[in-house]
């Protein structure tokens, strides 16, 4: 029968595994993002995919992504129809055709909170920036499936921004960032595929 000093040194272990598993997956974390950060600039086409009960079937759109480090991160939709949304710093730019009307409108990523979140949590891992992750998100990574795989889950910190989007799920390897998945509270899911494009490097000056 086990004695009240086992028990007590039972739960000792088990306080010094949690704490080494919490210390491993930090230095993963850790690893992870200087690894990310390490890539300035990123270009990449995108399939994203809506799901809702609502719906009949995914809505579709695919269009292409572009991150320029620090804080600059655009996404240029080719399908179902032409639009672009430039984030750069604070600043938001739409350009789009509304009803056959060309559109351009600017405002600040501060007056939309929940967008503001869903921006950062793309923004800053793509930069490697896991301090400003974490001012908007609890952050917990797990191994992938493969030997360099890597999975991260997002859950706002905000309450304003939990009643919009439940998590983000966002899986690679090594560098390269693969998938976003985005819960929403009302269980609503956003999928969105990303695969690199390589870009010629610069050629020398004569």
């Amino acid at each position: 029968m086990a004695t009240r000093r086992d028990l007590l040194a039972l739960g000792a272990l088990a306080s010094l595994a949690f704490a080494w598993r919490a210390d491993g997956a930090d230095d993963e974390l850790t690893r992870l993002f200087a690894e990310l950060g390490a890539r300035k600039e990123r270009h990449a086409g995108f399939i994203e995919r809506k799901f809702s009960a609502l719906l009949k079937g995914p809505v579709e759109s695919s269009g292409t992504l572009v991150f320029r480090a620090p804080d600059t991160l655009e996404r240029r939709t080719v399908k179902p129809q032409r639009e672009s949304v430039r984030v750069e710093g604070n600043t938001v730019t739409y350009e789009g055709t509304l009803r056959g009307n060309d559109q351009k409108h600017t405002f600040a990523l501060t007056d939309a909170p929940p967008l503001a979140a869903l921006i950062e949590s793309l923004r800053s891992t793509l930069a490697g920036d896991l301090p400003a992750l974490r001012r908007h998100f609890e952050v917990a990574w797990a191994p992938g499936e493969t030997g360099r795989g890597w999975q991260i889950t997002l859950t706002p910190r905000e309450r304003q921004v939990r009643e919009a989007v439940s998590s983000i799920l966002m899986r690679g390897a090594g560098s390269e960032l693969s998938t976003v998945e985005i819960i929403e509270a009302g269980g609503d899911l956003t999928l969105l595929n990303i695969t690199p494009i390589s870009t010629p490097a610069p050629t020398a000056k004569k």
